[in-house]
């Protein structure tokens, strides 16, 4: 029963490190745009918002870290690309998002969004982020036994308090309506979890060994609970998708999917409901918040090890601090093409780690992962590459250069 309860609280954990700001807001959106393609969008989103995230924790558990997987690039490779996804994971893009997405919900249900108000959110907000972040192999105890229940049950209210509510499905707009499985799959890059679980794996192994599971444990231990915390967040992406599917019954014309949320939980009451969504959405963005600048600090920490992961994490909750009051709209807008270029790097590297070392070697790596990036930046300046307007342009490139890597690997053994 003991193995049983750290395996569940492992779960819960994984997924509050996870479910932060874009993960409340694009599942409710996506469904009311994708209108009648909602199954097909909602899978592709499932790939690389569910799939991707769990297997980067897997691949980080056999890899050991994320710097060590990406040396099989090579060491410079390494230093870069990590270094890029922390910093994109960490002060440049994410972090900041969870302060400026709660601010958002907390000024809907206050009726107050001065800029000083703003500024002081954000300051709080991450000062206790910092505190929590501090000891990162502690998280599952104040993560997954206290926050990750809690909000669960809140959503929980939100999905059954507008089960009740009927609209007409609105119709698929824009990619939705021809590349309906493309346009979720892409879409799924904006919650940022696939390189998060990247950078996640380091943290969820310390949490396994503070609580007593066998460093001979570690890997398999690690899998269960990064399914779990999959199963959690497959779970309440359905719930929000749901909500988004009778998104017209709460707002005549919704934006965003904070939009059709806050009229959600307008619906079950005018009063409560705004204090629920947001209690929702700090709870949300306070979880990934922690999770973020725990595995920022313990990297960078390591790349520079004069500087301790205490002052590492300070210096990224004040920066983000700064950054957040750029306001949502910008930063998601900063986002998106950074993330275009590097997510398919992240995407080879974790389906790289499941080939077996006798087949994929350095060229596998090396061709797989630099033509997919390669790739993708020349498909967002414009070149005419397969599958580029459904967003896969870098896909061919990928395929080709990891069998080319394989081969030459390969000849390489033979000589």
């Amino acid at each position: 029963m003991d193995r049983i309860w750290k395996r569940i609280v492992l779960s819960f954990t994984v997924f509050a490190m996870f479910f932060g700001a874009g993960n409340l807001i694009f599942p409710a959106f996506l469904s009311y745009q994708a209108g009648e393609n909602i199954l097909q969008a909602f899978a592709g989103f499932a790939v690389t918002a569910i799939g991707f995230p769990c297997l980067a924790l897997i691949a980080i558990g056999r890899s050991g870290s994320l710097e060590e997987l990406s040396k099989r690039v090579h060491p410079a490779f390494s230093i870069a690309f990590t270094t890029v996804i922390y910093l994109a994971i960490g002060p440049g893009l994410a972090i900041p998002r969870t302060a400026s997405t709660s601010f958002e919900m907390v000024a809907a249900a206050t009726g107050v969004s001065a800029i000083g108000v703003r500024v002081a959110y954000s300051a709080i907000f991450f000062a206790l982020a910092a505190l929590v972040a501090k000891d990162p192999e502690k998280l599952s105890g104040r993560l997954g036994k206290v926050l990750s229940p809690i909000l669960l049950i809140l959503i929980a209210v939100l999905f059954i308090g507008t089960s009740g509510a009927s609209a007409g499905t609105s119709s698929a707009v824009d990619g939705f309506a021809s590349h309906p499985l493309a346009n979720g799959f892409t879409s799924g890059y904006q919650t940022m979890d696939a390189i998060a679980g990247l950078a996640f794996g380091i943290i969820l192994a310390m949490n396994l060994r503070e609580i007593g599971i066998p460093e001979k444990e570690i890997r398999k231990e690690g899998a269960i609970a990064s399914c779990g915390g999959a199963f959690l967040l497959l779970v309440v992406y359905a719930a929000l998708a749901s909500i988004g599917c009778r998104a017209l019954a709460f707002s005549s014309d919704p934006a965003t999917g904070a939009d059709i949320l806050s009229g959600a939980a307008a619906y079950i009451s005018p009063t409560l409901g705004r204090y629920l969504i947001a209690a929702i959405f700090i709870i949300a963005c306070f979880n990934t918040s922690v999770g973020l600048l725990s595995s920022t600090g313990e990297y960078f920490s390591k790349l520079i090890s004069s500087v301790s992961r205490w002052k590492w994490i300070i210096a990224f909750a004040f920066i983000s601090g700064i950054t957040a009051n750029a306001g949502l709209e910008r930063i998601i807008s900063i986002s998106s093409p950074v993330l275009e270029v590097i997510y398919p790097g992240a995407i080879m590297l974790i389906l790289l780690s499941f080939i077996p070392d006798g087949i994929a070697g350095r060229w596998t790596y090396a061709l797989g992962t630099c033509v997919s990036i390669a790739a993708s930046i020349a498909s967002i300046a414009g070149l005419p590459l397969p599958l580029s307007q459904q967003g896969f342009g870098w896909l061919i490139p990928a395929a080709a250069g990891t069998a080319i890597g394989i081969i030459m690997d390969r000849r390489r053994k033979e000589a």
